[in-house]
């Protein structure tokens, strides 16, 4: 018998993958894959990290990891940046093209979303801002 938490936690996952798809179908301007993309925002987001982490983060092999970074960089979007403490390593940054391609993105994709949102109640939008907050507590520090 499947108890609640793990049906919560079916409900939850379930609507972020649909929620991520609907954004992501109404952006009108996407200019990066979504292995290209979800990269980039990890690396504007962590400000810099290596080639190494950033494949963990993603979940895959490092010459894939190896080739979608060849790909930002070759569109000028991330940069190698030398680790002063390792002469054989480098850490990822994002351009500032690479950092307004995934801000302008996320306002694009944040659009709908606001606009649905002030089609619901406002109790509803209310029960949605403190799930959020638990939400956010329950993946904090988790990246």
């Amino acid at each position: 018998m499947i108890n609640s938490n793990t049906k919560l936690a079916d409900r939850l996952v379930t609507s972020s993958i649909k929620l991520t798809r609907w954004l992501r179908a109404e952006d009108p301007a996407p200019q990066l894959s979504g292995p290209q993309g979800s990269a980039l925002a990890i690396i504007v987001y962590a400000g810099s990290i290596k080639p190494s982490a950033l494949a963990e983060l993603e979940e895959v092999k490092r010459p894939s990891m190896a080739r979608t970074i060849g790909q930002l960089s070759d569109r000028k979007l991330v940069k190698r940046v030398d680790d002063p403490a390792d002469a054989r390593s480098v850490f990822l940054q994002a351009t500032p093209a690479g950092t307004r391609l995934i801000k302008d993105g996320q306002r694009r994709r944040i659009e709908p979303l606001r606009l649905a949102l002030k089609k619901i109640p406002a109790n509803e939008r209310e029960a949605m801002e403190k799930a959020v907050l638990i939400l956010e507590k329950l993946v904090k520090d988790r990246d």
